[in-house]
């Protein structure tokens, strides 16, 4: 169902270039201005002068001239430098979640871009302006510089399998992250081992599980450039059964709502859920999240904080026939388990309407919530609980779409391991 194919990998040159630690960046659309200022000053040829860091401004035509000037210069003066052979490449992740060491694993390749439906499945749905900045950059480069995540079954551990003869050699490039993360990388070149992950990913769908903006994005790239590399695009593939794969929730914060947007909202919320106070510590988002994640087991669960630090309150469906109402007659009874659609779709939605961007805002740092509504920046908070994993492959799996922000993959994938080249064939 999915063409996922070994590629020609264009990486950074350790002589030249200098330690990979100096050298990666997150990807775009989590860089802040001042990771943005520290990314520059660790080294000229840091990934963020390419990968650019996403703007709210109108951007300049020298924002794309620049990145591109780069890039042919470091391809020039082998700052980076293209893989002889295809292959796909393998990136371990080690990282530290809630006092655990964790272990995440990565196959990166080029897949062949298709329009959303059995073979490339997203679950989020997107907004225009990300999508504008990313193709610009895209047509002046003509490179991917960061992979989409994607998600895959491995029922066969074929994938499992060729990832443990890789290992077995030494990684071609060890190297840490700013936030502690340790990462490797192997190179996969052997012909029966890329066939056996080539027949293993065409066999089934490929879930998108980050990275919805730059897809779309590749896709018209593609309709507009027409040769055989923009038909492909860099995604990196993890199976849902890997040990480090971690999906933690987006929280919402309403803010600068008016008085009687507020009160429908109230009202809606007292309509919908069963509302009870929770005797826990209000300054303490990993006590809510708990609290949220150990009621939201085995139904939707959400804690609300109201102004000022108010509360909070568990909020639970007291009334399921009312969220019915909301639910399309060809979506799967299991969507009403998603507690962000819930919110949206039953809540936000049909009060706020198309102001809804305006007047919501997506965090999935707690202590962030919570600083908001303590300062009344923010009239409320919802915390939610992350979508189970076996609900999402089961939501997105039929077709469904979720709001924005539903989920929070952890960690991000970083920027600069491998690039992917739109310029020739792959």
């Amino acid at each position: 169902m999915a063409d996922f194919r070994p590629f020609r990998g264009i990486r950074y040159n350790p002589a030249v270039a200098g330690p990979l630690d100096s050298l990666i960046c997150p990807p775009y659309d989590v860089i802040s201005p001042a990771q943005e200022q520290d990314l520059l000053g660790r080294s000229p040829h840091n990934m963020v002068r390419l990968e650019l860091a996403e703007t709210h401004d109108t951007p300049t035509p020298e924002r794309y001239s620049n990145a591109t000037g780069h890039y042919q210069q470091w391809l020039e003066e082998k700052v980076l430098l293209q893989d002889e052979d295809p292959g796909y490449y393998l990136l371990r992740q080690q990282f530290t979640f809630q006092g655990a060491t964790l272990e995440r694993y990565s196959l990166l390749g080029a897949l062949k871009l298709e329009h959303f439906g059995s073979g490339v499945l997203p679950h989020e749905n997107t907004a225009e302006g990300p999508k504008q900045d990313r193709l610009a950059l895209m047509d002046a480069c003509q490179a991917n510089f960061s992979p989409i995540m994607g998600l895959i079954r491995d029922d066969a551990k074929t994938v499992a399998s060729v990832r443990n003869r890789a290992m077995a050699k030494a990684p071609e490039a060890e190297f840490a992250g700013d936030d502690g993360q340790q990462y490797a990388l192997w190179r996969i070149i052997e012909p029966d081992q890329i066939l056996a992950i080539n027949q293993a990913v065409a066999s089934q769908p490929v879930y998108i599980a980050d990275g919805h903006h730059r897809y779309e994005t590749a896709i018209a790239y593609r309709d507009q450039a027409g040769n055989d590399a923009a038909a492909y695009i860099l995604m990196s593939l993890t199976s849902f059964d890997d040990p480090g794969l971690l999906l933690l929730p987006y929280h919402r914060v309403l803010k600068e709502l008016p008085p009687p947007l507020f009160v429908q909202i109230r009202d809606r919320i007292q309509q919908v859920f069963f509302t009870q106070p929770a005797s826990l510590d209000a300054g303490s988002p990993e006590a809510i999240e708990r609290l949220v994640a150990q009621e939201g087991i085995d139904h939707p669960a959400m804690a609300l904080v109201g102004p000022g630090g108010e509360g909070p309150f568990l909020l639970t469906v007291g009334n399921p026939d009312f969220v019915d109402r909301y639910v399309p007659q060809d979506a799967i009874p299991s969507l009403r388990e998603i507690d962000a659609w819930i919110l949206e779709a039953v809540i936000l939605r049909p009060i706020m309407g198309d102001d809804l961007p305006t007047y919501v805002e997506y965090l999935h740092d707690g202590q962030a919530v919570l600083q908001m509504v303590a300062e009344r920046k923010a009239h409320m908070a919802l915390f939610l609980r992350a979508v189970p994993m076996d609900l999402f492959q089961q939501v997105v799996g039929a077709g469904v779409r979720l709001p924005r922000k539903s989920t929070y993959f952890f960690p991000k994938l970083p920027s600069g391991v491998v690039i992917n080249s739109l310029a020739d064939s792959i």
